[in-house]
């Protein structure tokens, strides 16, 4: 998971794991009147993926490892598969960060901050690095995060600005994350069109 500064992507990754790991420090000053730190070096969750059978329709259910590991008797005779949710630090200066951690992803959830119009060109920048390191053809879901809040612009606004098919998110209310999980995932495992996947909804 990556996109630029700000976007939501530690919060996120908080929000479907709890255990995650963060490397993080304090900003100098707030950003935003909000932001008082930053990822300098990644987020990890653990996630699992169950599915009670492997019909490529099945969507089954996103869960942190910690909640499948209290659970897993629930779960007896599903097809289980474990993934790991890399969240990239966003400011410019950390460019062979992100790539070295998204060699060797799988697939992509890419944050671009729905509040905050000035900075697309510099999502822009993140996701074009971001395709040269994994190719134009990653499975990818660019969400415009923080649609909770009253100053969310909206999907098609960030659409028109970055010329590729946005969705809906909220990374803190854990709104179409699971969602977007899934479908990235059964995109890899399955070589579905992703444009013509239902839900709009992991991994770099």
């Amino acid at each position: 998971m990556t996109g630029f500064f700000n976007s939501g992507k530690s919060t996120l990754v908080h929000t479907i794991d709890d255990k995650a790991i963060h490397v993080e420090k304090e900003l100098s000053k707030t950003f935003n009147e909000e932001k008082t730190t930053t990822t300098t070096g990644f987020d990890l969750g653990r996630l699992v993926w169950a599915r009670p059978n492997l019909n490529n329709e099945t969507e089954g259910v996103i869960m942190s490892k910690t909640e499948y590991l209290r659970d897993k008797d629930e779960y007896l005779g599903w097809h289980i598969k474990y993934v790991e949710l890399k969240g990239s630090p966003g400011q410019m200066q950390f460019s062979t960060v992100r790539k070295i951690l998204a060699k060797g992803s799988d697939g992509v959830i890419f944050l671009i901050d729905g509040c905050d119009l000035a900075n697309i060109g510099n999502a822009l920048v993140v996701l074009e690095e971001i395709k040269a390191v994994l190719g134009s053809n990653i499975p990818m879901r660019i969400i415009a995060n923080k649609s909770d809040r009253d100053d969310f612009h909206g999907c098609e606004v960030i659409t028109s600005m970055i010329g590729e098919t946005v969705y809906v998110g909220s990374g803190k209310y854990n709104v179409g994350i699971k969602d977007a999980i899934i479908e990235v995932l059964k995109t890899i495992l399955y070589g579905l069109d992703q444009n013509k996947i239902s839900k709009e909804s992991v991994v770099a």
